[in-house]
């Protein structure tokens, strides 16, 4: 597996400096827990999969409740039948 900073600083270094991920849930909380997020854009359907779903991200175990990374809501829109969310980091 590649440094993610390391990939991101050679493409900031070829003025490549947006990139969209879609991404599995390994990739996706690697991406998180690292920091490398600056805006986040979920689409949630109306449905319940239940406990064997495949979560959206891997992330670190909480210790605290008030270790949690905050986000805070930049648009959100009804999509068909699904909602987008997209999140900037930030406080509530």
């Amino acid at each position: 597996r590649p440094a993610l900073l390391d990939v991101l600083q050679r493409l900031a270094a070829r003025q490549i400096n947006e990139i969209w991920t879609e991404a599995g849930p390994t990739l996706a909380g690697a991406l998180l827990a690292g920091g490398l997020v600056d805006e986040l854009v979920l689409y949630l359907a109306p449905t319940l999969l239940g406990p064997d779903a495949r979560p959206l991200a891997q992330l670190p175990l909480l210790g605290r409740l008030a270790d949690r990374p905050l986000w805070r809501i930049h648009d959100l829109r009804a999509v068909g039948p699904d909602a987008r969310i997209m999140l900037r980091p930030g406080g509530l």
